[in-house]
């Protein structure tokens, strides 16, 4: 099975990891997981993604193999600066932007800073101004979760208990990415810090209207996360907006239903005229 190549930079003090999938001259589509994840949580889109174009996934600070911040700076700023840096170093004009959930936050944060820069942007299942409950749930993370797990079988269960679509086969795959084994004892490759300075402050609904780019929104079905009222006022709010509904999916929509979300996005770009054949 093809894997992309590793790579680092150096960027705002901190070593950031970030998952090459080669493919020069191809259109430049940059990927942010959400809270919690890394890189390889979309390797089930990017080695399909990466015939159509220049696939980049980043580590974002505080995840994977990318450097923790003390004292905690894991704020909407500090993570879109990060981003800033990055697409300076990496990316061609006319870059294509995709996040899921905080990952999505950043996306569109920077597609609204930098309006001349991204060719398309796909906003994957949060909403731009998350309500209180969100911010109380991320607090509850931050008390609760384990420090360790007795096995990859145990995140695994632990992760599943958010979606009743997760695929057990799919995630145990996944899931060692996340994690270190240390004296038989598995660790989450994630600051337990991210949870507690999650911005509880910004709005990004003010700034949509100054997104000139297309606007994939992209909400599970079952999602509590992305409700489809908001999911809806979003698409209304960018100019440019559409809006997918992914079956069989709840918040975490690529890996409930990696294949209907692929077709989705893959659509999406094509009618913008984004994916090289």
């Amino acid at each position: 099975m093809e894997m992309p190549a590793e790579r680092w930079l150096e960027i705002n003090g901190l070593s950031f990891r970030y998952l090459d999938w080669g493919r020069e001259g191809l259109p430049f589509l940059v990927l942010l997981h959400g809270i919690g994840d890394s890189a390889h949580v979309w390797d089930l889109i990017a080695r399909e993604a990466r015939r159509h174009f220049r696939v980049v996934a980043l580590d974002q600070r505080g995840h994977g193999r990318s450097g923790w911040v003390r004292p905690a700076a894991y704020r909407l700023d500090d993570y879109v600066g990060d981003l800033e840096a990055v697409v300076e170093r990496l990316a061609p004009p006319n870059l294509i932007l995709m996040g899921h959930s905080m990952g999505a936050l950043h996306a569109t944060a920077f597609a609204a800073r930098h309006p001349g820069r991204v060719a398309a942007l796909v906003h994957v299942d949060i909403e731009p101004c998350p309500p209180p409950w969100n911010k109380k749930y991320l607090t509850g993370l931050y008390r609760d979760l384990p420090e360790s797990y007795e096995s990859v079988d145990a995140f695994v269960s632990r992760r599943m208990e958010n979606s009743a679509h997760a695929d057990r086969a799919r995630l145990l795959a996944l899931s060692p990415h996340n994690l270190r084994e240390e004296n038989g004892r598995y660790y989450a490759l994630s600051d337990r810090e991210v949870y507690a300075h999650f911005d509880p402050d910004y709005d990004l609904r003010p700034q949509l209207p100054g997104i000139s780019c297309p606007v994939l929104v992209v909400r599970g079905e079952d999602s509590l996360v992305l409700p489809r009222e908001p999911a809806e006022e979003m698409r209304r709010s960018v100019p440019r907006g559409a809006l997918a509904e992914i079956p069989r999916a709840a918040h975490p929509v690529h890996t409930d239903n990696p294949e209907a979300f692929r077709e989705a996005v893959f659509r999406f770009l094509a009618d913008q005229g984004l994916m090289a054949r």
